[in-house]
């Protein structure tokens, strides 16, 4: 019964603190592994969508991942994502699905079935607000990545240009984060439930998502499309915030852009795993404690340089970043900087850092 009632008045407060007519968002500061059995759209990928443009909409977006991720596709940056929706973009401006001609739906349609690659800097990312395609839900919600075409050092603000916007459903968040990719660990700020934005502690990385292409017609107005941020609204959001009505949705893949081999379009080394993170994270397991440490500082032994491109850790080790702890798990694959007798520098999140040889798979 207390427990109930610490819930019952936690949810009162994050209503208070939104404003008027905000609808209330999750509480969820990072990934998590969701038991789907409880969720309605599980079998209903319409959601609670009354429309047909509604039930098309929301079957796009609760799309599961295809058995197989393609190995090779098209790969795009923010320049080449706008430029190949601009056509689209001019002749459909402020329509909806409803709208469409037959010869632009006869255009949307191949599009809406690609899967892509799109790479750009995650400075913002949060908890989406409940909707009619999560049945809506406050537990049940898309991530919504912020992609911006350079890294930025403040949280979005009039004369910032808009990103393009990635989302991760509850369909595919689990293998996410099974991938141990942490929200908190590659955004450069969060935003809370109150629309606030705090700072993970670190800038934005470069990654790399993979999923299909969505046009997003209940986002194709001049309040969410356009250019540049002009103002930030009395309900806290910015307007515009995004480049297009276009977005990557659902994502079924987040990779550090650094960590991709260009030649092959292949990931070379999983996602970064869970860190210590500001903001009520909990401490490091007694586990990971115990866990080999890298060293912060090179060996006095001069290394040399390796002619092998990249290690596999083979047993776990706990290295210190800039905003915390974290773990390098088993078979991670990490670029080579250099070695020694005892030593190798790997690359890891764009820093070096100096882990044992016997946790690699360079052990003797």
């Amino acid at each position: 019964m207390k427990s109930f009632l610490f819930s019952a008045l936690a949810i009162l407060l994050t209503v208070a603190r939104l404003p008027a007519g905000q609808p209330q968002i999750s509480e969820d500061r990072d990934l998590k592994e969701l038991d789907l059995e409880d969720w309605p759209c599980l079998n209903r990928a319409e959601g609670s969508a009354k429309t047909p443009d509604g039930l098309e909409r929301n079957r796009l977006k609760n799309r599961p991942a295809p058995d197989n991720l393609p190995v090779t596709s098209e790969s795009m940056d923010t320049a080449a994502f706008l430029k190949r929706f601009a056509d689209f973009e001019a002749k459909t401006k402020g329509k909806r699905r409803k709208d469409l001609t037959p010869a632009e739906k006869e255009e949307l349609d191949p599009l809406e079935k690609q899967i892509v690659f799109f790479t750009g800097y995650l400075v913002a990312a949060y908890c989406g607000p409940p909707e009619t395609t999560n049945f809506p839900s406050v537990d049940f919600h898309d991530w919504h990545l912020e992609l911006f075409e350079k890294p930025q050092d403040h949280p979005p603000q009039p004369d910032d240009p808009t990103p393009v916007i990635c989302e991760i459903t509850p369909r595919t968040q689990g293998a996410i984060y099974r991938d141990n990719i942490r929200i908190q660990e590659l955004a450069a700020f969060f935003r809370r439930p109150d629309l606030t934005y705090e700072s993970t502690g670190h800038k934005a990385q470069k990654i790399r998502v993979t999923g299909y292409f969505l046009w997003d017609d209940e986002h194709n107005g001049k309040a969410d499309v356009g250019p540049t941020i002009r103002y930030i609204a009395a309900n806290k959001y910015h307007q515009p915030w995004r480049s297009a009505a276009w977005e990557i949705h659902p994502v079924f893949k987040v990779e550090l852009a650094d960590a991709i081999t260009t030649s092959s379009g292949t990931s070379t080394v999983p996602a970064p795993p869970s860190s210590t993170v500001p903001a009520g994270s909990p401490s490091p397991s007694p586990e990971s404690m115990a866990l080999p440490s890298a060293t912060p500082q090179p060996t006095a032994l001069a290394p040399t340089a390796t002619a092998q491109q990249f290690v596999t850790v083979i047993q776990s080790v706990k290295i210190k970043i800039s905003y915390g702890d974290t773990v390098l798990p088993r078979g991670t694959k990490l670029p080579v900087v250099s070695r020694d007798a005892q030593t190798v520098t790997v690359q890891y999140m764009g820093a070096s850092y100096v882990v044992p040889i016997s946790s690699t798979d360079l052990a003797p």
